[in-house]
């Protein structure tokens, strides 16, 4: 009977991927996925469920630092940017990191800096301007304003209008530089988003505790110096993904990955710093990552992580990679719904 399942799913996707643009266009109406994406927490508990039953890691997930992609990068596409959202989703990545931060009115916009030199054809401080002024500025990296493919230059997005793009499409990690729980709450839940979105909160457990007292369906993502500092956030349902610094790096705690692991948790580090090795071939601190059983990976350079966890098959199947999402959820649903072997199915339901 399983076999027979896994026939027909192979012969479903053949024919899903041979249509016309792979798209929802008219000719070929796609229905809606009856059956949301997990949820974060419902993702992290799966995990966490694999790793209490013995079974070993099946899934790195890539984060992209600033919704950067190497493709970005070479295309000067700015960070924290919708074009830079489509590309991360475009190139693989599970998750964008974003940051977060107010104007002078208290629109929360994307911004990393405090100032929007960098990332801006204006100058000055981020919290001087309203939104409208800031509107007056184009987005860039580099010295020149971005222009996409359609020859329009692009905004600074809003945080509604980021989550927006996102939505049903990728996890999201706001990085809070500068927002109160209750605006950055409220947002999210305006959005739909509850399930999709977590909230970084650095080593301030007092922000993640009110965070979480806001909706603690949203899941927070805390900093961590060593695993012991998880018993800070005892009693938080939505910690369940902690971040460490640079201890693999460094050599000083090589081990923290599998200690979060341990004590029946999820871990995230950047490979920042160490990206631009791997555009030369030099592979040795990604592998470090895998090795130490970290379960998040952020990076500037989603693709070469992509073709790396794929070589390890640590990704979903490529034809499964290539198709539109709409279809991608529809699989899931219908897949969901048959007694098959996540494996048997391509891992359709955890990517």
């Amino acid at each position: 009977m399983r076999k027979q399942l896994f026939v027909s799913f192979i012969i479903c996707l053949s024919v899903l991927a041979s249509c016309k643009g792979g798209g929802a266009g008219e000719d070929n109406p796609v229905t809606p996925p009856e059956e949301p994406r997990p949820t974060l927490m419902g993702l992290f508990n799966a995990q966490i469920e694999k790793q209490k039953e013995g079974k070993p890691r099946d899934k790195v997930f890539i984060v992209a630092h600033r919704a950067n992609t190497y493709y970005g990068f070479q295309h000067n596409i700015p960070d924290n940017s919708i074009p830079g959202i489509e590309s991360a989703i475009k190139f693989g990545a599970d998750m964008v990191e974003l940051d977060i931060r107010p104007t002078k009115d208290n629109v929360l916009v994307l911004m990393h800096n405090s100032t929007i030199d960098d990332s801006t054809t204006g100058t000055g401080n981020l919290i001087d301007y309203t939104y409208e002024e800031l509107m007056k500025f184009d987005m860039k990296k580099g010295s020149k304003a971005y222009v996409g493919e359609d020859g329009k230059t692009v905004k600074v997005p809003t945080l509604k209008e980021a989550l927006l793009a996102c939505k049903d499409r990728i996890y999201i990690n706001l990085d809070v530089k500068d927002a109160s729980a209750a605006k950055l709450v409220r947002i999210i839940k305006e959005c739909g988003m509850e399930g999709q979105v977590m909230i970084y909160t650095g080593s301030d457990v007092s922000f993640a505790t009110e965070c979480q007292y806001k909706d603690s369906g949203i899941a927070v993502h805390p900093y961590i110096s060593s695993a012991s500092d998880i018993s800070k956030y005892t009693g938080l349902p939505g910690a369940l993904l902690f971040q460490y610094g640079y201890d693999l790096y460094t050599g000083k705690n090589p081990e923290i990955g599998r200690q979060i692991r341990a004590l029946g948790f999820l871990s995230y580090s950047n490979l920042l710093t160490f990206d631009k090795q791997i555009l030369s071939g030099n592979y040795r601190m990604l592998d470090a990552f895998i090795d130490s059983e970290t379960d998040f990976i952020q990076t500037d350079f989603v693709e070469f992580l992509t073709e790396k966890l794929r070589q390890l098959n640590m990704l979903p199947d490529e034809n499964l990679i290539k198709l539109p999402a709409l279809e991608l959820w529809q699989l899931r649903a219908n897949a969901a719904k048959e007694k098959v072997t996540l494996s048997e199915l391509g891992r359709v339901l955890y990517h």
